[in-house]
């Protein structure tokens, strides 16, 4: 997946911090796992490698 704007990126980091937060407040492991799972996501497709 490309990154193409500021935008994109800023949403990417919004739903990681989303999901950091829904993972901290949930008490059922299953739904902190998939939340947590999200996050690891999200870091991913930023670290992809850009175009230039």
């Amino acid at each position: 997946m490309q990154i193409e704007a500021a935008f994109d990126r800023a949403y990417f980091e919004a739903r990681m911090e989303r999901n950091r937060q829904l993972a901290a407040q949930s008490s059922d492991p299953t739904i902190r796992d998939l939340h947590l799972e999200y996050v690891r996501l999200y870091e991913q497709l930023m670290e992809a490698p850009q175009p230039a």
